[in-house]
Formats: C-alpha cells, structure tokens, sequence
C-alpha cells in the first residue's frame, strides 16, 4: 500500500520539483498545503515531500496532514479521513498536534460510528507516552457528544483529572457544556462554582446551559449574578441571545424591554441578525406582537431568515392568533432565499390547532414532504392528533394516532386525552389512559384527566379507584406539583404547589384576599 501510495503522488504534477524557493526554504511548503482545496494539488506538495526526504520532519507532516483532513473543501469527508489515516502511518514520531489532528477528524465525523476511532487513537496516543494537552479533552467530549454516551464523559473527566487538566479553562467549560447538554446540571454548576478563573465563555455556557434545559429564571439570575459581580463580565452576543430566550419563555416582557435597551447601547440590535432575531422571539411570546412585527419589518428583506419568519409564526400560534400565522407563512414561502424548515412546520400546525383550522393544518402538513423534501417527526404527527382533537374530531385523531409510523410520544397522547376530556369521550378516554400505563415513565395528569372525565359522568367509583391508584406503588403515578412564576417590579418570583416559603406564603395570603373580594361582590 505504501509503495502505491508513493507511486500516485510521484505521478503528479513536478512543477513544484522544479521550484528553488521550496528546495532552499523547505517549511515554505507548510504554506502551500495550506493553500491546497483538491487531493491532487496537495498530492504535489506530497511529491516533493517523499522525494527530498522531508517526510522524515514530523513537524511538516503534521501541517500537511492536517491540511489534508480540514482544508480540502472539494473532496469527501471519508476520502479526506481515510488519506489522512495514510499519511499519518508515515508519520514516524507523531507529536501531541498530529494525535489531536486525528482524534478531532473522527470526532467531529457526520458518521456517528466514527467516535471509537477518535478513542482509538486517544488510546494509542497514552501507549506511545505522547501526554494530551488543553485541547485534546474538548476534541474527545465532542465524540461523546456525538454518540451521547455519560459513561465516557466520566471516563474522559476522570483522565483529565489524573493528566492535571482539569484546571484548565478550556478544558473546564468543554466539560460544563457537555454536563449541561447531557442534563447534569448539577454536576455542571458545581464544576462552574468551583473555578478558580471564569470568562465570558464559562458565564455563557452555564447560562445556555440552564436555558436549554429549561431553568429559565436560574439563567436570568445567573446572568444578573455575572453583570453586577466582583469581577462584572462583559456580555457577548451569544450571552444576550441565550438571556433573551430565557425571558421569552418566562414570558418577562419588563426583562425583554430592559435587554433590549441593553443591547441598543451596545449597537448589537442594528449589525447581528441573531441579536434581532432573539427580540422577535422574546417581544412575541411576551404578549407584545406589535414591537416583534416593528423589529422584523426594519430588517431588510436580505436579513430575514428562516429564524426570523418562524419565531413570528410561533409567537401568533402561542395567542391564538392561528390565521394571522398563516398569513405569515403565506407570506414567507413567498420571500426570497428563505425556507421553511421542520421547526417552522410545527409553529404553524400549532397555529391551526389553536384557531380550529382542520383543512388549512391537513393541506400545510401534507405539503411538508411533497414541496419541501421534510419528513414529518413526531412533533409534526403530534400537532395534527391536537388539531382534530381540538375541532373534536376524535375519532379522526385516534385513527391518525394509529397510523403514525413511529410511536406516539406521552405528549401526543396527553393531548388526545385532554381533548377527550374536553368533548367528554370516556370510552376512548379509557383507551388512551391504557396505552400511557404501558408507558415507563408517565405522571400522574393522565390519571387526573380521566379521573375528571368519570367525575363529569358521576361515576365515583371508578373515580375513588383512579384516585387510590394515584398514591399506590412508586411515586410515577403521582402528579408532579404545578409551577408559576410571576413577576413584580422587574423582580421574578417562582413559586409551586403546596410551597411553604416566604414568599409563597405572602402570595397565597394576597390571593385569599382577592378571592374574598370577588365573594363579597
């Protein structure tokens, strides 16, 4: 294989044999490889590499491998991978650069089979006593980002302790990140809370962290903690786009006004398109539709995204406003370079759902796949079950359910069974509540909705044995306790079922007032 692999390189072009510059200033070649876009013309860099003898220097080797695996744009990524495997084999004394070239080529592979070689060579790199540096560990926890696996996380984790790296901040907010993505949010605030040394990246990558998992109200406190500190980190933009989704889902439009007008100062609103298209996000699932459609009329046409048309969508479909959505989707299959994605099919199969309109969501879901190319996911056949769930169609959704190529979510069939509580279908009601006990893990919502549904048809027995049922065995069937926020002054209050604290408790003696009131009158 070697020999052939000399061979093909021999047979290329020799402009570059004939080139005195290079002979005399070898390293000069580092800068052509870098240059390369095609196999053929780093095959001539090779050429002269094998034939003066300078295959021999790690050091260039490692650079044209490394050219070879990220820089040729116009060839494969598994031709690129596999001929960077082969330049390596001639690499003598691979340094720590060339391992992490390879172990970041496979981590970073569309295949998701490819992270056991990014481990492969990880392994071999320790055999060889070659000793990771700060950016091996971020190239290995992107494999086990990858292939989603917590047990390697630990065990790279634990390496990175023995190796004396897990001091380091790069290597710290790589781990925190991936903690966060995984849900260990726990492990990944302590391993926050225990940094000697924070930037705006350890900041950011906690508080998106928290936001994508739906901690909301800790991001913001979060942030407000990183801007009034000892130290008071400066905010990036990634930092502003995660701090406005958490007040887009809190629904603070005091927080949203306050950032915006942040973010002004800062002249990020006029020159980001991400910047702008967070506060359409936030103003439009804050109530404030009127300030979303200002901010996305004074983008230029060009700026608009997918981004920008969806949160739009989204944002009528949460208040009901399902026909203005489809306007807006009308408007935006006919806007230039802009197209619907499966993020966007769902806004708008929510916003039919919520207005009652069964042939405008049916027709819109059916041309997903035949205009578009987008095949429906679970979220997409869950919007259509709640589309004729809602118009009381139900045995049209059940049928629909059973047809799914894939099986109905807990989300899907909650959904089904609110509605059958709604048009007081017991019968089916039954059914579904089945199908969620065969579940392995469902609350205890179902069992209140069908619990309510025997109620309405006054059969109590069968109430008292739902209800019996709920406190029975593990804890799987209980319900979990409802949580509100709300919002006073600017300041956020989050509070819970049966919650004791202070602050609980003043809310609960104010809302008995009012309830008196209302009796009174």
């Amino acid at each position: 294989m070697v020999v052939g692999f000399e061979r093909s390189l021999l047979q290329s072009s020799k402009w570059i044999l004939d080139n005195k510059l290079l002979q005399k200033y070898p390293r000069l070649l580092l800068l052509e490889s870098s240059k390369c876009k095609s196999l053929n013309q780093l095959n001539q860099i090779l050429s002269y590499i094998l034939v003066s003898g300078l295959h021999r220097n790690p050091f260039i080797m490692s650079r044209v491998l490394f050219s070879c695996i990220f820089n040729l744009e116009q060839e494969d990524g598994k031709l690129k991978r596999s001929y960077g495997t082969l330049i390596f084999s001639q690499i003598q004394t691979p340094n720590v650069f060339t391992w992490n070239t390879m172990i970041r080529a496979f981590a970073t592979s569309n295949n998701h089979t490819d992270f056991v070689f990014a481990f492969h060579y990880y392994k071999e790199m320790l055999c060889r006593r070659v000793f990771p540096d700060k950016y091996t560990y971020p190239f290995l926890l992107q494999a086990c980002e990858v292939n989603f696996d917590v047990g390697l996380v630990k065990q790279v984790h634990s390496h990175a302790i023995m190796l004396g790296h897990v001091s380091n901040l790069f290597v710290q907010n790589s781990f925190i990140h991936l903690y966060l993505v995984f849900g260990f949010v726990v492990d990944g605030r302590t391993m926050f809370d225990e940094m000697m040394e924070r930037d705006v990246v350890s900041w950011t990558t906690l508080i998106s962290g928290l936001v994508t998992q739906g901690y909301y109200a800790e991001g913001l406190l979060v942030f407000n903690r990183m801007m009034v500190g000892e130290l008071s980190i400066q905010p990036n933009v990634a930092t502003m786009v995660s701090v406005m989704s958490a007040c887009a889902n809190l629904g603070s439009l005091d927080h949203a006004r306050g950032l915006h007008a942040y973010l002004q100062k800062m002249g990020w609103v006029e020159v980001d398109v991400s910047v702008r298209n967070s506060l359409i996000d936030a103003y439009s699932k804050c109530s404030s539709i009127s300030c979303a459609s200002r901010i996305f009329h004074e983008m230029h046409s060009f700026q608009r995204d997918t981004y920008s048309w969806t949160a739009m969508i989204a944002g009528l479909a949460m208040h009901g406003r399902g026909a203005e959505a489809i306007t807006w989707f009308l408007q935006m299959k006919q806007a230039v370079g802009v197209v619907p994605d499966a993020v966007t099919f769902i806004a708008v199969l929510s916003a039919c759902a919520h207005a009652g309109l069964v042939d405008e969501g049916v027709g819109i879901f059916e041309s997903m796949e035949m205009e578009y190319g987008i095949v429906p996911e679970v979220q997409h056949y869950g919007c259509l079950v709640d589309l004729f769930g809602r118009a009381g169609l139900l045995e049209y959704a059940y049928g629909f359910l059973e047809i799914m190529p894939m099986e109905p979510n807990l989300a899907i069939l909650g959904s089904l069974l609110s509605a059958c509580r709604v048009h007081n279908n017991v019968e089916l009601g039954e059914i579904l509540l089945e199908k969620i006990n065969s579940s392995c893990n469902y609350g205890g919502g179902a069992h209140v909705l069908i619990s309510n549904m025997y109620a309405s048809e006054r059969q109590w027995c069968e109430v008292v044995h739902i209800r019996n049922g709920m406190g029975e065995g593990d804890n799987k069937n209980r319900k979990p306790p409802g949580r509100s926020w709300i919002e006073v002054k600017g300041v956020l209050n989050e509070f819970v079922v049966g919650d004791k604290s202070c602050i609980a408790s003043e809310l609960y003696v104010v809302l008995k007032g009012l309830k008196t009131l209302l009796f009174l009158q």
